[in-house]
């Protein structure tokens, strides 16, 4: 690129062409930059002339990066974040930190840290405010259009726009209780839990996730999971367990129902069973699930965001169910 080229290209270039890589949109970008859509459409065109390169393709869900964009976004990236850290603030105030933040995760990812979260930032950052639910279908869409500011699920592929971090690996386990015809073995085949009822917690959240994937494998071996019952409700998980189906969760949650289940009243006994071998040979991560961490590339140099998706991700990793990555 010549001189003359390069003071053609200002920096609220640079800044349209990374939202809109991000947003996958020009209309989205523009409406989180506060400009018209033409006026962005215009910056679009000096930046296709500029690098002599068309840059998007429209496709039917928005708009797909060139290879050269997605060059030019790898070397962008860091100018726009020495910028910013030039204009920001290099100090955090936790203590008259006024904000929101939204979160998407089930519940048996979040046994394994909002107690410890909530105390600190009661202690810590007093003002801050959270709104924590299940994740739903949209699922890293909300990520995308800024809905939430975090994710956490059991699934590592996820589109450009969408930074993750591997936390570390969850295993799942069987919950019995006294009513369920397997409750005095010690360990259970494949066929033998699928000729009972069934019950699941969380582990159907996405299609790429690799319980599904190992569900796949067993379905062309014959055996096809349907569950009598899906649920995101422990209460009902809970009244499930008791009529002698079986449950199949998180360890955490197991652990939790043992300690709830042993305090309640009128409860049949409870016991937790290892997945069957038959699972752990085609599974991919050998009971192990990854869970991952995810955030939207506008929030990687935010101080608040990341000071509190480092929280989340030390406390997880803090936890007894937790086995941390190598």
């Amino acid at each position: 690129m010549r001189l003359d080229d390069i003071l053609k290209l200002d920096i609220k270039l640079l800044v349209a062409f990374t939202t809109i890589m991000e947003e996958g949109s020009v209309s989205r970008a523009a409406e989180r930059l506060g400009v018209t859509q033409p006026a962005l459409s215009k910056s679009l065109q000096r930046l296709r002339d500029l690098f002599k390169d068309s840059l998007f393709t429209r496709q039917a869900y928005g708009l797909t990066p060139t290879a050269r964009a997605s060059e030019l976004q790898d070397q962008i990236r860091p100018i726009l974040s020495s910028l910013s850290e030039l204009m920001s603030p290099n100090s955090l105030d936790l203590k008259t930190l006024d904000r929101r933040f939204k979160l998407r995760v089930d519940e048996g990812d979040l046994e394994n840290f909002i107690e410890p979260l909530l105390a600190s930032l009661q202690y810590q950052a007093p003002n801050l405010c959270l709104s924590i639910s299940s994740w739903g279908g949209a699922q890293l869409d909300e990520l995308t259009s800024g809905n939430i500011d975090l994710g956490i699920m059991r699934i590592n592929d996820t589109p450009g726009n969408i930074r993750s971090k591997l936390i570390g690996y969850m295993e799942a386990c069987i919950v019995l209780s006294e009513a369920h015809p397997l409750f005095h073995q010690d360990k259970v085949s494949v066929s033998d839990l699928l000729s009972h009822k069934v019950v699941t917690h969380h582990l159907r959240s996405h299609r790429n996730s690799s319980f599904s994937k190992t569900e796949q494998k067993l379905k062309q071996r014959g055996h096809i999971i349907r569950p009598n019952l899906e649920t995101d409700s422990l209460m009902v998980a809970m009244q499930a367990v008791k009529r002698g189906m079986a449950l199949v969760t998180s360890r955490s949650i197991g652990d939790l129902f043992l300690n709830v289940m042993c305090e309640k009243a009128n409860f049949y006994p409870v016991k937790l069973l290892p997945i069957p071998k038959e699972v752990l040979e085609l599974d991919e991560y050998n009971g192990r699930h990854p869970i991952h961490i995810f955030w939207h590339e506008r929030f990687n140099n935010d101080l608040a965001h990341r000071w509190l998706r480092e929280q989340i991700i030390f406390f997880m990793r803090e936890s007894p169910w937790m086995h941390l990555p190598d």
